[in-house]
């Protein structure tokens, strides 16, 4: 229902109707910003991405191909936004976990957060195509067809790259202290 829903909206949008891919964009907007968070981990970056990433959409719907999933394609168009920035940002410090631990006053929530806080960090020591397969896999449950639609490359590639983001995570958590039950 909603794909077919989708398709006339992409066609109302098309046809000038501006209300159209707004009604796209309430639909989809939290996924975007959860995505471009995920990889950025700042929320003013993430926002800045997710608005980028519906411009380039609106802009480029011409392009869309309605065999595949509009959400896909969006997605996918959320992700390399959000890597793109990261790129051009420098690395995030240790401050805003200092101010989290402040904000909070009882220890299971510190203790939480703290966890939240270095998974997040060990995350962002990946590349960013390797951070963006982990979150699309682990985080937002998307399917290996899916993924490869999204990043652009064949599952067989997904399959191995995330394979090898999974390790390097690992030795990551390992680094930091981080337990891993298996």
């Amino acid at each position: 229902m909603n794909e077919q829903n989708d398709d006339l909206l992409i066609e109302r949008a098309l046809q000038g109707e501006r209300s159209a891919f707004g009604q796209l964009v309430q639909r989809y907007q939290t996924a975007v910003y959860s995505v471009a968070f995920n990889v950025l981990r700042n929320a003013a970056d993430a926002e800045d991405a997710a608005q980028s990433a519906f411009l380039k959409a609106y802009e480029n719907l011409d392009r869309y191909k309605p065999e595949f999933k509009f959400f896909s394609w969006l997605y996918r168009i959320a992700v390399n936004e959000s890597i793109n920035l990261r790129r051009k940002k420098k690395p995030v410090t240790g401050v805003e976990y200092a101010e989290a631990v402040e904000e909070h006053g009882t220890d299971d929530v510190i203790a939480e957060h703290e966890m939240e806080d270095r998974i997040g960090e060990a995350l962002m020591e990946l590349n960013p195509h390797d951070r963006a397969i982990i979150i699309l896999r682990h985080y937002q449950d998307f399917s290996y067809p899916d993924i490869a639609y999204i990043m652009d490359i064949t599952e067989k590639k997904v399959k191995s790259r995330l394979f090898t983001a999974r390790q390097r995570l690992r030795q990551i958590f390992e680094q930091c202290g981080i337990s891993i039950q298996a």
